[in-house]
């Protein structure tokens, strides 16, 4: 696998940066939040979550530590999968915790138990917990917001959708803090079961970033076609490709299938001459023509068109 161009290693050694501060102002978060948590089924649910927001910085630094070394006898293709890898791991804990916190919420909904609320003495003043937490669930949205905006501009130029979701998740934390917010606001209204609703909802929420990290992490493992950052279909890459590769003078036609390897993009090039001829010489000028179109391009395979499945099944020409 070649290196990364040097605007590509800036940009990762960047994001790195950012999953540092990201375990460092969560983990702040993380203890603000259980200092003012008190019997609030919404509070104690905004706490787990940012404890689980930890995971996916972390399931980056871990990844990106492997990916950087290079092949050896063991990992001949070198650890290009690790990203993947990592974000299957974390995208199935984020699941896994989020049904344990929805089945939670539902638990004290269903049973309606009432959440209680005291007091707190501050100097003089005797204080409502109810503000502490309503303050610490706002000031928790400021952190991940910030840094997820930074860190889906570097997922843009690194095009890895795991630091992506990253962001996204960050970005969306807002979300859960409102919702805790109105569940403690519900309280003070005297409306018992809106703090466990409040809870149902950063559930689910938790819930649905596991899973959508779990479904692209399984795609994604499975070679399955290419797709945008934000996993749109298709990768205009592929286009790309094909376009470099069909731009060869001697080319008639030809047909690409990759499939993706972190940031990386690998597969199978099949070309027809227009004069029937196809020699060492011509596939190696396509092997080149690939490789040159973008830097995510890595292994690539030329051979000739009729020795891929006669069904066609997986091709991917530009359209």
């Amino acid at each position: 696998m070649r290196g990364l161009p040097a605007a590509q290693r800036a940009a990762l050694a960047h994001a790195r940066r950012l999953c540092w501060w990201s375990l460092l102002w969560m983990s702040l978060v993380s203890a603000m939040m259980y200092s003012v948590m008190g019997g609030s089924q919404a509070m104690k649910t905004a706490f787990v979550e940012d404890l689980l927001s930890l995971l996916p910085p972390l399931a980056f630094l871990i990844a990106s530590r492997f990916q950087a070394r290079p092949a050896d006898e063991e990992y001949v293709n070198g650890r290009t999968r690790a990203f993947d890898i990592n974000f299957l791991i974390a995208g199935a804990a984020l699941a896994g915790f989020g049904l344990l916190l929805l089945w939670d919420g539902l638990h004290t909904l269903l049973t309606a138990t009432h959440p209680v609320i005291g007091t707190v003495l501050i100097g003089d003043a005797v204080v409502w917990k109810g503000w502490l937490m309503i303050g610490a669930l706002l000031l928790s949205a400021i952190p991940p917001a910030i840094l997820g905006r930074r860190k889906l501009k570097l997922s843009r130029k690194l095009s890895l959708k795991p630091l992506h979701a990253d962001a996204d998740m960050g970005k969306a934390d807002w979300s859960t803090a409102l919702a805790g917010v109105a569940g403690i606001v519900g309280i003070g209204f005297g409306l018992w079961w809106a703090d466990a609703a409040a809870a149902v909802f950063i559930s689910a929420s938790v819930l649905h970033d596991g899973l959508t990290n779990l479904k692209g992490a399984i795609r994604d493992m499975h070679d399955a076609r290419p797709q945008r950052i934000d996993r749109s279909d298709p990768d205009p890459l592929v286009g790309k490709v094909h376009d470099a590769v069909c731009g060869l003078e001697w080319v008639e036609t030809c047909r690409v299938r990759f499939h993706e390897e972190g940031f990386r993009l690998s597969g199978v090039v099949f070309v027809q001459a227009r004069d029937g001829v196809t020699t060492p010489g011509r596939l190696r000028q396509a092997h080149e023509a690939a490789r040159a179109a973008h830097w995510r391009i890595d292994e690539i395979i030329v051979t000739l068109l009729g020795e891929e499945p006669e069904d066609g099944e997986g091709d991917q020409a530009a359209t």
